[in-house]
């Protein structure tokens, strides 16, 4: 999906900026290895509010600041947006051999 010598970071802020819907709004900010900011920020103030939601979880993911609440992702996102952050996520974790195995509930009982 997205090439192996990008941070995990960066490649879940650009799943997210390049989606359908969104990409046509963003791509002027994307740099290579790196992102405007400021003008995607910016650019949000003439965004819908999934849209520019989409972009806030792009740049928290990227500076690792607060600055959406976790209430808002499945209250504020379409199913199709919402999934795109869950694949974000994951991606963000960076290779999958390097995640820890899967918690059951039974498992934390014990």
């Amino acid at each position: 999906m997205h090439d192996d010598l990008e941070p995990p970071e960066y490649a879940a802020a650009l799943h997210l900026l390049t989606g359908p819907g969104l990409s046509s709004r963003t791509a002027a900010y994307v740099k290579d290895g790196d992102f405007d900011w400021p003008g995607l920020l910016v650019e949000t103030e003439r965004m819908s509010g999934g849209e520019a939601l989409l972009v806030r979880i792009a740049h928290e993911l990227w500076h690792a600041q607060k600055d959406v609440g976790l209430w808002e992702i499945p209250r504020r996102l379409d199913p199709l947006s919402f999934a795109r952050v869950l694949e974000a996520l994951r991606i963000c974790r960076g290779p999958s051999e390097a995640r820890p195995a899967a918690v059951g509930p039974l498992r934390l009982a014990v």
